[in-house]
């Protein structure tokens, strides 16, 4: 009766941690924590993570493909550079203490923040962006990614900020554009994770299903209520991480 009521949470968690996910980012700060609440040791939780997130990956984005929010010059670049970063980013996760993550993550969140108050058409309105520019963001991309790879919580977002401040796209357009190169990511890593025998398949399975359903169900809701609305979700939900890593 435990374990079925256990299971049924992670359903349940995995649902909703996806439903942000696949709007404003950040779901892991949220899944993560409630697998080692449920017994599982932080890197096995990472990993079964990674492995549940293959399915919010998969149907965010069939409906943003469906929505034509994918901005697709974009894509192969960066889906090379996160294969890459997952690779080194999985294998340094079979050997590091996560917890300074937690802080480094925090403050780079909230320092980050500002800038959407100060630069009001960040993440509404896209935007002309110089060359140069966007070879610092896919530098940046490449050393989020790899954190991504063998960290995950909170690493989302800070895609969404580089994809919004150095490639000029709309918020939507920043998680649309961004689920093939997480896909990639996940699937990359997640094969190493199971070479090395650290994924939990019993929950794994079941946190796929959830997030699958609530990666389809985010993308919808922020397609439908638009960038300005998915905006005022993601300030709240920086905030709201940053604390947590900081502080919980």
């Amino acid at each position: 009766m435990a374990e079925a009521l256990t299971l049924i949470l992670v359903f349940l968690v995995g649902v909703i941690a996806s439903f942000f996910g696949s709007t404003v980012g950040g779901g892991g700060l949220l899944s993560i924590p409630f697998l080692i609440f449920v017994g599982l040791p932080p890197q096995i939780a990472i990993a079964t993570d990674r492995f549940g997130g293959i399915g919010q990956s998969i149907t965010a984005f069939i409906k943003f493909y469906k929505s034509k929010k994918i901005v697709w010059k974009y894509v192969p670049l960066l889906t090379i550079i996160s294969l890459a970063g997952s690779i080194i980013g999985a294998n340094i996760l079979l050997n590091i203490n996560t917890e300074i993550l937690h802080y480094i993550v925090g403050v780079l969140l909230l320092l980050l923040l500002p800038l959407i108050f100060i630069r009001k058409g960040i993440g509404v309105q896209r935007s002309k962006i110089k060359k140069q520019k966007i070879i610092i963001g896919l530098l940046l991309y490449f050393l989020v990614q790899i954190f991504t790879g063998f960290f995950g919580g909170g690493t989302g977002i800070l895609i969404f900020y580089i994809l919004m401040i150095f490639f000029g796209l709309t918020i939507i357009e920043a998680n649309a554009t961004n689920t093939i190169p997480w896909m990639v990511l996940s699937i990359s890593s997640v094969i190493i994770f199971a070479y090395n025998g650290i994924i939990d398949y019993r929950i794994g399975i079941v946190l796929l299903m959830g997030m699958a359903a609530g990666g389809y169900i985010g993308a919808h809701v922020g397609i439908k209520k638009g960038n300005l609305w998915v905006k005022r979700l993601f300030v709240l939900l920086v905030v709201v991480s940053g604390i947590k890593l900081l502080f919980f």
